[in-house]
């Protein structure tokens, strides 16, 4: 089966409640809204560059992780528009992306990855940086594979070593 990166909407409510609850007995947080209506409603806000928290929020387009033909979501990517100062010399970066604990490593995340760096293109997004912990090996691996080149690790606040790659698409 075919796998499609799409915007969410209306009629993903019980997937998305489905992949909280995954994420939950994961002891996995992402998304902070309660309802999926809330979701909704601060995902499209945001992709206007409407209602961000404060800095360094950007504006940011969020896609859920498809298969042609089937309700789940498979995970979850979200691209910024643009990096702030903060996003480009800190700890951030124009995509960020996730797998349901179900559905890891079995190869879904460079797919996703590799969906999501063509909507970067569409968007005018080049070169793309794409960080992760360095402790995150897999995810390391995900950025290599869809060509992501190591510029350099930094160190967070909280004292976690992140390594930042960049991705240059070609045309």
């Amino acid at each position: 089966m075919a796998l499609r990166l799409q915007k969410p909407a209306r009629e993903h409510k019980q997937a998305w409640e489905q992949l909280m609850r995954e994420f939950q007995q994961a002891g996995e947080k992402y998304f902070y809204s309660k309802t999926y209506r809330q979701f909704l409603r601060r995902s499209r806000a945001h992709e206007k560059g409407k209602r961000l928290p404060q800095e360094p929020h950007v504006p940011t387009t969020i896609y859920f992780l498809m298969r042609d033909g089937s309700p789940k979501i498979i995970g979850y990517t979200d691209i910024r528009h643009q990096l702030n100062d903060f996003l480009l010399n800190d700890l951030g970066g124009h995509v960020g992306y996730v797998i349901a604990p179900s559905e890891r490593r079995k190869g879904y995340a460079v797919q996703q990855l590799r969906l999501a760096l063509e909507i970067c293109r569409e968007m005018g997004i080049n070169p793309v940086l794409i960080p992760c912990l360095k402790e995150n090996v897999a995810s390391a691996k995900v950025i290599r594979k869809n060509g992501g080149v190591l510029e350099d690790e930094r160190m967070s606040a909280e004292g976690k070593v992140f390594q930042r790659y960049w991705i240059t698409l070609l045309p």
